[in-house]
């Protein structure tokens, strides 16, 4: 085989549109694939990549590449092969091609993060063997023909790892998965702990509204981020299109929500300190679910126990954890990604490997404590 490896221009676009559309059947949860606009700004940003592999001019594989900067932060993804030339280590190769191709074009690449299906083996051992590290499980994440749960992995360059901050204790809901994680990835041993700001308050949270807006929500958010309102706005590759808010806008909560599949992830706030934290995204949830969103996501600094611990009695669960994900300084931070799903759970086609299965054992053991609250436990 004489396989070409490059990076895609704006005159692959129809091939490219044929191929996911072939390979999932017009099922393909990113709009990415599906929609001229959104292609063609992945073609064309300095912070999108989509590398293809072709065959005697024939695209025969796809993957695209996300990257910031602040962080050195790339992931891939949306890889696809045509299946007469699958087995044939074209996603190794172009995996491997473009990390070279954005470490040598950028300030350079210190953490490299995928999310792979796992309806089969395939994918995650693919992983493993160029060198990616398991890190979690988000159950029904997304959706194409049925709902998916998928798995996350990363590989760590640069000695990232070295850089990473550690002075702190872990949260009793984020130290098992963090040990788990240490199975795959050579970390300190680090401790648990009960101690931290516990001052809750105890405002009651008012109306709040849904706005779908989504140039005016991405200008509102941007004038928020550079006036410093806003927290735990640390959601790389995401740019809200909806916005939760109160009439006085004390409380503004942005989300990006996929059209397509119905899965959203949290990209910032500006909270009012004196309302419930918690009580507030239990309104979220409630809000978003009403609306037919089906999933929600939100990463928090490991650090942060005060924001870990009100977020995880909303009924988040912590499935992730991400070491040296964001860079601050001279130091990486370490992240937990909690999300909540608003679907009967259905683990019965998944196909694990390595350490996935202890990332989803965990993951019921604490959705059985917050949704069971231990009455069915012998």
């Amino acid at each position: 085989m004489d396989i070409k490896l490059r990076e895609a221009t704006l005159h692959d676009m129809a091939s490219i549109f044929q191929l996911y559309a072939y390979a999932y059947e017009g099922t393909y949860p990113d709009p990415t694939f599906s929609e001229v606009s959104k292609l063609k700004n992945a073609i064309e940003t300095k912070s999108k990549f989509i590398f293809i592999a072709e065959e005697e001019g024939k695209l025969i594989g796809s993957i695209l590449f996300l990257y910031q900067d602040n962080s050195k932060l790339g992931k891939a993804g949306a890889a696809v092969v045509l299946p007469e030339y699958r087995g044939q280590q074209i996603t190794q190769k172009l995996i491997k091609f473009g990390s070279d191709f954005i470490e040598q074009t950028t300030t350079g690449l210190d953490v490299l993060y995928v999310t792979t299906r796992t309806v089969h083996k395939a994918a995650q051992i693919l992983t493993q063997k160029i060198g990616f590290r398991q890190l979690g499980i988000f159950p029904n994440v997304h959706k194409t023909k049925d709902y998916e749960t998928h798995a996350l992995a990363a590989i760590f360059h640069n000695n990232s790892l070295v850089k990473r901050y550690t002075d702190f204790k872990h949260h009793p809901s984020v130290l098992p998965l963090y040990n788990i994680v240490r199975e795959n990835i050579e970390l300190p041993e680090m401790e648990l702990t009960h101690d931290w700001d516990k001052k809750v308050y105890g405002g009651k949270v008012p109306t709040l509204e849904i706005i779908k807006a989504k140039e005016f929500v991405k200008r509102r958010y941007l004038n928020l981020c550079e006036t410093k309102e806003i927290d735990l706005a640390f959601f790389p590759f995401h740019t809200p299109n909806y916005l939760i808010t109160s009439p006085n806008q004390k409380i503004e909560v942005f989300l990006y929500v996929n059209e397509l599949d119905k899965h959203s992830v949290i990209t910032g706030c500006k909270i009012d300190r004196e309302v419930s934290f918690t009580d507030l995204f239990i309104a979220v949830g409630h809000i978003l679910r009403d609306k037919g969103i089906r999933y929600v996501e939100s990463i928090i600094r490991a650090n942060r126990l005060n924001i870990i611990d009100k977020i995880y009695k909303a009924r988040f669960i912590p499935c992730g954890y991400v070491p040296a994900f964001q860079q601050e300084g001279d130091l990486r931070y370490d992240y937990v990604v909690f999300s909540r799903s608003f679907e009967v759970l259905d683990f019965k086609n998944l196909e694990l490997t390595g350490e996935n299965e202890k990332y989803l054992k965990n993951y019921i053991s604490l959705w059985e404590e917050q949704y069971l609250g231990g009455h069915f436990k012998k």
